[in-house]
């Protein structure tokens, strides 16, 4: 379905009442084990709360794929990592998304999968992830894929010039905190005719990307992975503005 248009919340500089916690904090075990019993409440609720969510009985018939939420300190903020696809790929190119990707042969589940292709686009070594969660699967924008989110933390500080980005799958690095994505001017939502709201949020603007827009699947996935992580501090809601209908003069 087409988008009607995207609505900024905001059109002045107003901000949400949102301390940065510093990831040592943010990033806590206890924040671990909050965030599994929010998702694990989540698989419970499936499709009757998350828009897209696949059913259990149909990942089967559907193409696997996964993509890695890597939270990740920088600086000591907690931030959020995502990447611009390069122009080069057909499917999806210079829009936003985590790294991650189709299923291949060696991959055993979706934590293999997100873990192998994350380290061939960025060059983060595998091993230095730890598995938070794993978010329900969500049908991908072809119809033909299932896409599993996996929330993961990279256990050291991220130094971005020691990213090793392939070219031919990642044009840039977007690096967002956690309070930058919470701050109402760098939200918005996307509303569909067929009845529905999608988030949709802003970068900082970049040398590499000005003002990125953060938005489809990949902003679900960030709606979802906030809302389970910092339930306290986030507090974007989804309205849906009902069509305003002209009233003819003319009797």
């Amino acid at each position: 379905m087409i988008p009607r248009k995207v609505f900024p919340f905001a059109t002045h500089r107003s901000f949400c009442c949102v301390s940065p916690f510093s990831a040592c904090e943010l990033f806590s075990q206890e924040r671990r084990k909050s965030l599994q019993d929010k998702v694990s409440k989540l698989h419970k609720a499936r499709s009757s709360s998350i828009r897209g969510v696949v059913d259990e009985d149909k990942i089967g018939l559907l193409k696997q794929a996964a993509v890695i939420v890597p939270l990740v300190s920088v600086n000591d903020q907690s931030c959020l990592l995502f990447t611009a696809r390069s122009s080069k790929l057909r499917s999806h190119g210079g829009e936003i998304s985590f790294p991650g990707g189709k299923f291949d042969s060696v991959d055993k589940n979706a934590e293999g999968a997100a873990l192998r292709e994350t380290e061939e686009e960025l060059g983060i070594n595998r091993t230095l992830f730890e598995i938070w969660a794993q978010l329900p699967s969500l049908q991908g924008r072809d119809g033909k894929t299932a896409i599993t989110p996996v929330i993961a933390l990279l256990r050291e500080p991220l130094i971005l010039s020691s990213l090793k980005p392939n070219p031919e799958e990642v044009s840039s690095i977007v690096v967002c905190t956690v309070a930058e994505l919470c701050q109402e001017k760098n939200q918005g939502f996307t509303q569909f005719r067929a009845g529905y709201t999608l988030p949709v949020y802003f970068g900082q603007q970049t040398d590499d990307n000005r003002h990125p827009k953060i938005w489809g699947l990949t902003a679900i996935i960030t709606h979802l992975t906030l809302n389970a992580l910092i339930p306290d501090m986030y507090k974007l809601k989804l309205p849906f503005v009902k069509r305003i209908l002209r009233i003819s003069s003319d009797k």
